[in-house]
């Protein structure tokens, strides 16, 4: 068996571990249990296999086969802050919605009408505002580690210059948020709370195969600005 085939068995046995701990009965429970009891630690592990594993499918598309990212150990290391903010965002937006609108919320008759509103409203503002932001950090985050494995060390407006804003707003912005996130967690944010763990979990693959592919624009030459040299 080739090498990239070998990796592409790997990487499929590792979702399918995953999904087996969510369907079997047993293992179902006990990860609802870990969930709720230690929501920001599940939140951390969960992006820290499963973002990674969407950037690794990433690189392993545009190269046809399966690399090492530079700085792995970092990069897993921020999937799993995010994770955890992810997980703080979720109950946030969805708190501060129900608030918002609980004096005037819409009289629907069709019940799932009344659950898709507040629901895509949810999803609105948290991916036209956090959603942004965090994708903008992740992008300078990711920027920086490999910077600094090619024995860079770069200053602030040397990391700015060395991303490809355009492409950045062109696509995770400008198609990504309105096509993709948006409608996904309007679907997330109408399950039961424990559910939407475990979507988001699932999400965090696609979440990596995103940011990693629009990140590789930036190779762009017709895009992308070079870092000055560096001076202090």
């Amino acid at each position: 068996m080739k090498r990239t085939h070998l990796g592409d068995l790997l990487w499929l046995l590792v979702l399918a571990a995953f999904t087996a701990l969510l369907v079997i009965p047993a293992s179902h429970q006990v990860f609802i249990q870990l969930t709720t009891h230690y929501p920001y630690g599940m939140g951390f592990l969960k992006f820290a296999l499963l973002a990674t594993m969407g950037e690794l499918l990433a690189l392993r598309l545009a190269q046809r086969a399966w690399k090492k990212p530079v700085g792995l150990f970092f990069k897993i290391i921020v999937w799993g802050v995010i994770g955890v903010l992810i997980t703080f965002m979720f109950s946030f937006y969805s708190a501060g919605v129900a608030a918002m609108i609980s004096g005037d919320k819409p009289a629907f008759n069709n019940s799932l009408l009344s659950t898709l509103y507040p629901a895509f409203l949810t999803s609105l503002i948290m991916n036209l505002t956090f959603g942004i932001v965090f994708m903008a950090l992740h992008r300078m985050s990711d920027t920086y580690i490999e910077m600094r494995f090619d024995q860079q060390k770069p200053t602030f407006n040397q990391l700015i210059g060395a991303i490809n804003w355009q492409a950045f707003i062109t696509f995770v912005v400008g198609k990504t948020i309105p096509l993709f996130w948006i409608p996904a967690h309007t679907i997330t944010f109408m399950l039961a709370p424990y559910l939407r763990v475990v979507v988001a979990a699932y999400l965090s693959i696609v979440l990596g195969l995103i940011l990693a592919y629009a990140k590789r624009n930036d190779a762009d030459p017709s895009f992308t600005q070079k870092p000055s040299p560096n001076t202090n």
